[in-house]
């Protein structure tokens, strides 16, 4: 792709492996300055190394707004300015349906809801200077009911009606702001990894009824979309939830 995104900086929460990793791979061969984030700096940095000398890492707990501060303080320092923010961090480990208590419930919020507004408030003044891009990667589950975790699917319904609710004062400053929501991703340590591994026929059955294209998805098609949005092709869309799920849910 030719995004006319050469030079642009970009911030990923989130990337040290599955669409995350693969969101900074795709930006990275688009020419972008990339800051890799986790809170795993060994990692970070064998990626970092491996990616050559438009990249940095920086490790940091994004539900903690202490660290997202010095998390965008680095890539400013590092780069000058941030263009693309993406905001990937995200977890469904939660109890089954039935089984959960308030605690699970808040922990998911931190994780999949308050991670990215940590880091869009810290990145604002910075965003608004470039006129920038965020991008949230939602769910499906945030979208209609499915198999996944509800304290899950609660958290990431906030944060679509969170990009939603945001896009009109943030494009008062020509900051855009959209989610992908993808569906059944598989990638190496992916939960559906471990799924395939434990039950094989049924996890297959279950993509064959219930995914038109009766597949899995990657991160590579989840990153090829992802950095299409984010960049000025897209420069008309904001508010909006994308789905990339293979027909499961429409």
């Amino acid at each position: 792709m030719n995004l006319d995104l050469e030079g642009k900086t970009a911030l990923i929460s989130g990337s040290s492996k599955g669409i995350g990793l693969s969101i900074a791979t795709c930006l990275h061969n688009e020419g972008c300055n990339v800051v890799l984030n986790s809170r795993n700096s060994n990692s970070l940095k064998k990626i970092s190394e491996n990616m050559g000398s438009t990249t940095s890492y920086f490790s940091a707990d994004v539900t903690k707004n202490s660290q997202c501060k010095k998390l965008v303080n680095h890539t400013i320092k590092k780069f000058g300015n941030i263009d693309i923010l993406i905001c990937n961090v995200g977890d469904g480990k939660s109890p089954k349906p039935g089984e959960e208590k308030l605690s699970d419930l808040k922990k998911m919020f931190d994780i999949n809801l308050n991670s990215t507004v940590n880091l869009i408030t810290e990145s604002l003044p910075s965003l608004k200077k470039t006129s920038g891009s965020i991008v949230c990667i939602s769910s499906i589950a945030g979208i209609e009911i499915t198999d996944a975790p509800i304290p899950y699917s609660i958290a990431k319904s906030a944060l679509n009606s969170y990009v939603k609710n945001s896009s009109k004062p943030l494009a008062k400053f020509g900051i855009r702001i959209n989610a992908i929501a993808p569906g059944n991703i598989l990638f190496k340590g992916s939960v559906w990894e471990k799924k395939l591994q434990k039950n094989k026929t049924r996890v297959l059955d279950m993509i064959s009824k219930k995914v038109a294209m009766n597949r899995f998805g990657t991160p590579e098609e989840i990153a090829n979309l992802t950095a299409f949005v984010a960049s000025p092709l897209a420069s008309f869309v904001t508010g909006n939830i994308l789905v990339a799920d293979g027909g499961q849910i429409h």
